[in-house]
């Protein structure tokens, strides 16, 4: 018979659910163990905090006056929830994997998997249990549900590894929601220029956003730059480094890590800005670290396309859009094999050996004429008000 107890049980929000986590006496083969179980009360937006309170009641009832412990037999095979914290202590010894991937993976964990799929044998994590976790996730996108997938698969990876046998389901297999394309925001060169003028004079920003408007790399990348990464003999910026929150780690794919060329505007600000500069990295706050690219956006770009009157309310008017400008005005100039090799995206029907270091003419010239042809869309509408609002003078700092 379990041992009595009144646990209250602990009620959270995941994924816009309620969900209620308590412990549950079972027979492992003769030992009574207990176990962390999960449910799901319903959704936030059906229910308030008092209802979802009243809804876990019942079932907290039921554990607490707990008569008869149910028979699991040890051969039925590891739960995900008893397998996962096994997983997550050999992954961080390991140090395998970025910051960013591990924190996405330990929402993916925390949201999705364990309330839908913990109570789960992962040796019976076929394709019907897949597509359930799939289906459970109303509301999401489709790149959402790919990204909670693909974190089960590595954990099931592992846990095929150490050798539990846990059947392969194919990604063909399943079945995810069609969604309309998205376009993705962008600056127009309009707008790129008036940000640039706007920051002009103001360190670090104005080295910053050059930077993003004239190389087409990602943020992360240029909080990650440092000084013995610029090669200003063959006016080449090297990426071997990434910051993410603060914390240095390695690029996003390998085809990132490459170099590009150095535009005259760039390699100009460069020189000044390190003539008074003492640090390893090129961009660090006051207190020697790396900047936050969240905080960034929120503290520095947004309050800058607000004083200068381009809209972005409802959109994700991030750093990525520079990216997205740079891409654009390139497949405007050169086509896709100049941008492809400036941005580094990998590709199935090329090898790591097309984005050798060296960088052709046309690259370089591709970078230039961006970087030209900005000011003369600028001399062009000079006489067209970007916004309504009057630009502010007022310093912003992070």
């Amino acid at each position: 018979m379990p041992r009595r107890r009144f646990q209250k049980g602990c009620i959270r929000v995941v994924g816009q659910q309620w969900v209620l986590y308590y412990w549950k006496d079972v027979n492992h083969d003769g030992v009574i163990r207990r176990v962390k179980r999960s449910a799901r009360l319903g959704a936030t937006r059906d229910l308030s905090s008092r209802a979802a309170h009243s809804a876990a009641q019942p079932i907290l009832d039921a554990v607490n006056h707990q008569t008869e412990v149910p028979v699991v037999a040890m051969n039925r095979g590891v739960t995900l929830v008893e397998f996962v914290p096994e997983w997550q202590r050999t992954i961080l010894a390991s140090n395998s994997l970025k910051p960013s991937t591990l924190r996405g993976m330990e929402s993916s964990i925390r949201a999705h998997l364990l309330p839908v799929l913990g109570d789960f044998s992962v040796t019976g994590m076929d394709t019907r249990r897949v597509q359930d976790l799939i289906d459970s996730m109303k509301g999401r996108s489709r790149k959402t549900r790919e990204n909670v997938v693909m974190d089960l698969f590595s954990i099931l990876s592992a846990a095929r590894d150490w050798h539990h046998a846990v059947p392969v389901v194919e990604m063909s297999s399943l079945r995810f929601p069609i969604e309309e394309p998205h376009e993705p925001f962008s600056f127009q060169p309009e707008h790129v220029e008036a940000i640039l003028k706007f920051f002009a004079g103001k360190r670090p920003w104005d080295l910053f956003f050059t930077l993003l408007a004239d190389s087409g790399l990602r943020a992360s990348e240029i909080l990650g730059l440092r000084v013995r990464d610029l090669d200003f003999d063959r006016s080449l910026i090297f990426v071997c480094q990434a910051v993410w929150h603060g914390q240095v780690q390695s690029v996003k794919t390998l085809s990132s890590k490459n170099s590009v060329p150095m535009t005259k505007k760039v390699k100009k600000k460069l020189k000044t800005y390190l003539r008074t500069h003492n640090h390893e990295l090129l961009f660090v706050n006051r207190r020697g670290r790396p900047y936050s690219r969240n905080k960034i956006v929120q503290q520095v770009l947004h309050p800058a396309l607000d004083a200068l009157g381009i809209d972005h309310k409802g959109q994700r008017a991030g750093l990525h859009a520079f990216r997205h400008y740079v891409a654009s005005m390139l497949l405007e100039e050169t086509g896709p094999a100049v941008a492809q090799r400036q941005l580094r995206h990998s590709d199935a029907r090329t090898t790591l050996a097309a984005y050798g270091h060296v960088i052709g003419d046309d690259q370089k010239n591709a970078m230039e004429t961006i970087s030209m042809r900005r000011k003369l869309r600028r001399k062009k509408t000079q006489s067209v008000p970007i916004g309504t609002s009057a630009v502010s003078k007022t310093s912003i700092v992070l």
